[in-house]
């Protein structure tokens, strides 16, 4: 049986939730949630921050919980045949080492410099782990999607 253009099916583009659709949004209320609850209720943070693994692991369970149910889903959308193929197209894999392993890095060494005037050598530290744990969220995020 031959077909043609007019039994092909047809294409149906994907349309964007409103969470997906308002993304930013989401997270902007949910940093002046954090900010408000911090602020409204400084025990209950207080208490979220001694909630460890183990004393003196540094590994916040609510974090980790929280991290996990952001990672779950895409894992169970993840083509692991696909894996296979990850070099036919190797451009976005490259982009994204340089900037993960060059750029980022380079970037961070210089934070000292940049905000030597408005931070301790203390809060230099505790902004330069959290900029690595910045730098690294995008580029677990992609390794799952």
């Amino acid at each position: 049986m031959r077909t043609t253009l007019t039994d092909a099916p047809p294409v149906v583009e994907k349309q964007l939730n409103p969470f997906e659709r308002y993304l930013t949004v989401w997270v902007a209320l949910c940093m002046v949630a954090g900010v408000v609850l911090g602020q409204v209720v400084p025990g209950l943070v207080h208490t979220l921050r001694t909630m460890e693994f183990g004393q003196g692991s540094h590994i916040n369970l609510p974090i980790a919980v929280l991290i996990w149910l952001m990672i779950v889903p895409m894992m169970m959308k993840v083509d692991f045949a696909s894996i296979l193929h990850v070099g036919a197209r190797p451009a976005g894999l490259v982009i994204t080492l340089f900037v993960n392993w060059v750029v980022k890095p380079f970037s961070m060494a210089f934070f000292r410099v940049v905000f030597a005037a408005w931070s301790t050598p203390a809060e230099a530290d505790q902004y330069i782990a959290g900029a690595i744990i910045l730098a690294a969220a995008p580029c677990t995020a992609m390794v799952f999607v």
